[in-house]
């Protein structure tokens, strides 16, 4: 059952975390409350860490070639923030090969080219992005998972059974061996890629999380590979901090991460430069999927994708992508052009 936006507080979390997190969350909003009374700001997040939206970019580190590299142990290091200046051993419950997730990639994403040039037509969709953030979302300001962990960006429901609230990451390692209350926990979080911008908005936003055997986290995305589900599930939705999102899945396949097998898919695109580029990258996406789906995309719409683990390749990934509803749909009616996907292949 997906998470119902108006009562997105209710939510449990997986591992029958929700009355840990409520504890956490009453005490840190009634420290935050005090705090103001006292003239403390709030805004010092849980834990002393500053929330991720007052963060600024500080730009980026060779992450590919040691991507969810060593140990992943300890706090989190003070991070670049999902908003740019211009705007602002696994357990045996789940799998032991996502702390390797792109060890074998090579090259790096520059941060700036988030940005939007000044002197450069924008697009529609780059207008958009264009000047100060919104103010944060009134719903997430006022509930338990804002005030437990401040790298909370969003709250995610996907697939058959994935409700998750999204914190931002710092360096790809921490939620691989964390759960969103910062706990160590072999199962870790479903979480936005450090190299992914909330505003500006990346044209395309990654979300990882571990594919747990209990269906936690992640574990239910690879349901999707089933047609009956992909018809019944089109819809994804990922509710930011600053804006409600909803998404309809246009393709889905497994991949590798390393670069010397057939299988590769490079995941490290998160801007596009030119039309072209955009093009060539959702042409690649649709030949490998293995759903024929009548969703068309454009240089215009906005991307997530979702990343678990697979077992079909060495280092393997089950990837799903969704692209951004435009103004003119409805759920209802790219709904109803997903009942006329076709399984094509079987991985």
């Amino acid at each position: 059952m997906k998470c119902n936006r108006n009562d997105i507080v209710t939510k449990s979390l997986s591992n029958g975390s929700r009355s840990r997190m409520l504890r956490v969350g009453s005490a840190v909003l009634c420290a935050a409350v005090v705090g103001t009374m006292i003239g403390v700001a709030p805004d010092v997040g849980y834990k002393g860490f500053a929330p991720a939206y007052a963060l600024a970019e500080e730009g980026g580190n060779d992450l590919f070639s040691d991507f969810f590299g060593t140990n992943g142990a300890g706090n989190q290091a003070e991070q670049s923030a999902p908003v740019e200046q211009n705007g602002a051993e696994q357990s045996s419950q789940g799998d032991g090969s996502f702390s390797s997730f792109f060890e074998s990639g090579s090259g790096t994403t520059d941060p700036g080219t988030a940005q939007v040039s000044p002197t450069a037509p924008a697009t529609s969709r780059e207008a958009k992005y264009q000047g100060e953030a919104p103010a944060l979302q009134q719903k997430f300001m006022t509930n338990e998972y804002y005030y437990a962990n401040p790298d909370f960006v969003g709250y995610l429901t996907a697939g058959v059974s994935v409700s998750e609230p999204v914190p931002y990451s710092r360096d790809n390692e921490y939620y691989l061996t964390h759960n969103f209350l910062m706990e160590e926990d072999a199962a870790g979080a479903a979480f936005m890629d450090a190299r992914c911008s909330l505003w500006p908005r990346s044209q395309q936003i990654v979300i990882h999380g571990h594919n747990q055997k209990d269906k936690t986290i992640f574990g239910s995305l690879d349901d999707m590979r089933r047609e009956s589900n992909l018809k019944e599930h089109p819809i994804v939705e990922f509710d930011t901090i600053y804006e409600d999102g909803t998404y309809v899945v246009y393709a889905a396949f497994n991949a590798s991460m390393n670069t010397d097998d057939s299988s590769f898919f490079n995941l490290e695109r998160y801007n596009f430069d030119t039309q072209e580029e955009f093009d060539s990258y959702i042409a690649e996406v649709r030949e490998r999927s293995m759903f024929d789906i009548p969703i068309d995309v454009n240089y215009e719409d906005e991307l997530l994708t979702l990343v678990t683990c697979s077992y079909y390749q060495d280092n393997g990934r089950f990837i799903l992508f969704a692209r951004r509803l435009r103004a003119n749909e409805t759920v209802e009616s790219v709904s109803a052009l997903v009942q006329e996907a076709v399984k094509v292949k079987e991985h």
